[in-house]
């Protein structure tokens, strides 16, 4: 059986372990199924992204992978992307000025603060656990990640 170790550093969440050629196929094609698409390949590292259903209350998700070896690291996490907090900015900066609010200039602070916010918080751990900022898909995409890693590098359960 594979070591396999998970946990979560605040912003992140980690997988690490050792792993076989076609362990780490298994997992990549079974994210692969979940609509991610690999935007970084390389011969031991790949990076995975999966758009946001915003909808459907699912947030983009980011997976890099590394191996050394027989040994891997899995970093996943939800993020904010960076054309989010841009587009924010831009209809701050544009649209706000002219949209006629009565106190304009208290709702361009609370953009700064939410802009300032989403920065801040551009990065959150996948956890089963979570609370408050973005719980339910925090903890429906920590419970997914798991039963993908542990199928894919530890066996059926």
């Amino acid at each position: 059986m594979a070591e396999l170790t998970i946990e979560h550093l605040g912003r992140i969440t980690r997988a690490t372990g050792r792993c076989s050629d076609a362990q780490l196929r298994k997992f990549r094609n079974a994210l692969l199924l979940k609509e991610f698409r690999i935007v970084s390949e390389q011969e031991n590292a790949w990076e995975l992204r999966r758009r946001a259903y915003l909808l459907q209350d699912d947030w983009p998700v980011q997976i890099k992978i590394r191996r050394n070896g027989a040994q891997f690291e899995i970093d996943y996490y939800l993020s904010i992307p960076w054309g989010w907090i841009a587009g924010l900015g831009f209809l701050t900066g544009i649209a706000l000025p002219f949209a006629g609010f009565q106190n304009a200039g208290l709702a361009f602070v609370l953009a700064l603060l939410v802009m300032g916010l989403a920065v801040y918080k551009q990065k959150f751990d996948v956890r089963t656990d979570a609370r408050f900022w973005q719980q339910r898909s925090r903890q429906r995409w920590g419970e997914l990640m798991e039963r993908l890693i542990q199928e894919a590098f530890v066996g059926e359960r």
